[in-house]
């Protein structure tokens, strides 16, 4: 492979040149879920094969990779005995969304959704409501929908294993013992609130009337990107809504796919930084319709505020139940 990232391969009489996006080596190299789980599992699988490693992203033989993008700095408003102690204990913690706490003290989260909240369709005003926030993570979503009067049920895996993965790396990951608990950030962020929403250990793929009951409003965030089989999350969410109710779909979008944007088609990923599919607006549009949404309607499209090199570009998209 030469230094632009190009492998050139010969095919009986053929040559063939496979160009590998350097970016797109780069956020690999860098993402959580490679230096967590893939990365180990690779040398595991090396380990076996005798493969050299020259196979690594930038051929490093040693095996070194560079760390995860760093989070967000944040600086305490506040230097009080209160502030600090509530500081050390966000700071053995790895935090994906800012959240503002007492005291001062806000979360370094690499993703901060504060200033663009607005984008998301959420109503001013949801007193009354009862909502259900799908991979709530740190909490940003359910809290500020409990802020504005919701009743808030917030469901998440509770383990990397619980995460929709290969089963490669499912099976690597047993093997090792290298499971990682999810839900930290949450559970401090609620007690330091004072929160009351309801967080509930289960996958999308769980939901049921039978389980969670129904809602006026489903929400979910950055999660299908994450799904083998976004249809059947979808139709999950569309099951737990009362008639006359609505769910808030906000997901990356294939920006990058160009004039092909606009297509129903899918850009698979294969699992980098744990994303199986970035779909396009009229990929996750139908799929929509398919599981069920009488209507739907974009509400926005932005970059989102993230410390990530590669832009993430986002489309917000809201499905009705008529029936």
């Amino acid at each position: 492979m030469d230094p632009a990232g190009e492998r050139r391969l010969q095919i009986g009489g053929v040559a063939v040149s496979v160009a590998v996006d350097p970016a797109w080596i780069e956020r690999l190299r860098r993402s959580t879920i490679f230096q967590t789980v893939l990365r180990p599992a690779y040398r595991a699988v090396r380990g076996r094969t005798g493969r050299h490693a020259e196979a690594v992203p930038n051929g490093r033989a040693n095996g070194g990779f560079d760390s995860p993008p760093p989070a967000r700095r944040v600086v305490p408003t506040s230097n009080t005995p209160e502030a600090r102690a509530i500081q050390e204990r966000v700071d053995a913690i790895e935090w994906y969304h800012t959240i503002e706490l007492p005291h001062g003290v806000v979360t370094p989260g690499t993703v901060d959704h504060r200033r663009q909240i607005e984008r998301y369709g959420l109503p001013a005003d949801m007193r009354g409501m009862r909502v259900l926030e799908v991979a709530t993570f740190d909490g940003f979503f359910s809290f500020e929908m409990e802020r504005r009067g919701a009743s808030v049920v917030a469901v998440d895996v509770d383990s990397w294993l619980d995460c929709d993965i290969p089963r490669v790396v499912r099976q690597h990951i047993i093997d090792t013992g290298t499971d990682r608990p999810m839900g930290a950030g949450f559970r401090l962020a609620k007690e330091l609130i004072g929160s009351q929403v309801d967080r509930r250990g289960m996958s999308i793929y769980e939901l049921s009337p039978e389980k969670v009951g129904t809602f006026d409003l489903v929400f979910l965030s950055d999660l299908l990107i994450h799904l083998r089989d976004p249809l059947g999350g979808l139709e999950s969410v569309f099951s737990v809504l009362r008639t006359g109710g609505t769910a808030i779909i906000a997901e990356p979008r294939a920006s990058e796919l160009g004039p092909l944007s606009g297509a129903t088609i899918a850009h698979f990923e294969g699992f980098t930084d744990g994303v199986w599919w970035r779909p396009t607006v009229a990929t996750l549009t139908a799929l929509l319709r398919m599981a069920g949404f009488d209507r739907v309607e974009e509400l926005a499209r932005f970059r989102l505020d993230a410390t990530w090199d590669r832009p993430v570009d986002k489309v917000v998209l809201k499905g009705h139940r008529a029936t």
